[in-house]
């Protein structure tokens, strides 16, 4: 069984792919991972884009495209059981989508990049993080998932995600965005109700449990350059998410809430996610070539004092 693309969704990414994202595969120990990599055409750091639950990477489209001018690359995978890529051999659960998402990074990741996660895709940049330090030079959470919740509360947020007709569709729709899509309503509820039916997916959210999900300390362990992006109208997860990582996520850490901006920003504020980006990765190399001089001048006064 094949994972679930709309006619749209295969249509906009072959336009992606003539915009300079071309599509790759990356061999896993779960299964073939479908990813977009464009080679940009700047200097900054190269920028790596994990989605959300259900998504994939060609609904980053928009976003991606606005970044390519000015970074040295531009990588999005389709998750496991997501968009083009396979469903894991066994079937979609949290242990294999782990297992080859980090696969597929550590192959896609040729040089310290910019990691950037929205929904479920912030806990799996957080983990690769803490995972692979020397591949990461700077983490970007946009509406970041996987915060830990009580049993009884876990499990009425993944009922959520149970979208048993176009109804139910549409509710999630409007949750979704920060102002309502009258025009394309129905077309995303439509893809909504289709993606959260396939058997696989229903599988994976099935399987998760609290457990699955970030701890303190791990976030509390992220000593590299962090900004999390939170939407006032951020519908979809619930506040105690953001005060989660706003409680443990280490000082150096910032936080911005964006008026207008729901669970899909990156969606309603293209543009404006794509120059934050381009500033918290311009910072991250300002802030690596202050270290640099400041370790090169105490050498400099150790040899002079050892002198």
């Amino acid at each position: 069984m094949k994972p679930t693309m709309t006619l749209p969704e295969r249509l906009g990414l072959r336009l992606l792919n003539a915009q300079g994202l071309r599509s790759r595969w990356i061999e896993t120990s779960v299964g073939r991972i479908h990813a977009l990599d464009g080679e940009g055409r700047g200097a900054l750091p190269p920028v790596v884009l994990l989605h959300g639950l259900s998504a994939n990477a060609g609904a980053y489209g928009g976003y991606l495209r606005k970044l390519l001018p000015l970074a040295e690359r531009v990588v999005a995978p389709d998750m496991p059981g997501h968009g083009l890529s396979d469903i894991p051999r066994g079937g979609l659960r949290s242990e294999a989508m782990l297992a080859g998402g980090v696969e597929a990074l550590d192959q896609l990741i040729d040089r310290p990049a910019i990691l950037v996660g929205n929904s479920m895709g912030g806990l799996g940049v957080v983990r690769y993080a803490l995972a692979r330090p020397d591949k990461v030079r700077g983490l970007l959470l946009v509406s970041p998932g996987g915060a830990p919740m009580p049993h009884a509360a876990f499990g009425r947020f993944l009922k959520t995600f149970h979208i048993n007709s176009h109804g139910d569709a549409l509710e999630f729709v409007d949750r979704m965005f920060a102002k309502s899509t009258p025009v394309v309503r129905h077309a995303f509820a439509m893809a909504i109700k289709e993606r959260f039916s396939h058997p696989e997916l229903r599988r994976l959210l099935d399987g998760l449990t609290v457990e699955d999900m970030l701890r303190a300390d791990e976030i509390a362990g992220l000593h590299l350059p962090t900004l999390l992006i939170w939407g006032r109208e951020e519908r979809i997860l619930p506040r105690s998410h953001l005060a989660f990582f706003a409680d443990h996520l280490p000082e150096h850490a910032e936080i911005e809430e964006w008026p207008d901006f729901g669970h899909c920003g990156f969606l309603e504020q293209a543009d404006g996610l794509a120059r934050r980006t381009v500033a918290f990765a311009r910072e991250v190399c300002h802030k690596e070539c202050s270290g640099a001089r400041s370790t090169l001048a105490d050498e400099r006064d150790t040899l002079s004092i050892s002198a």
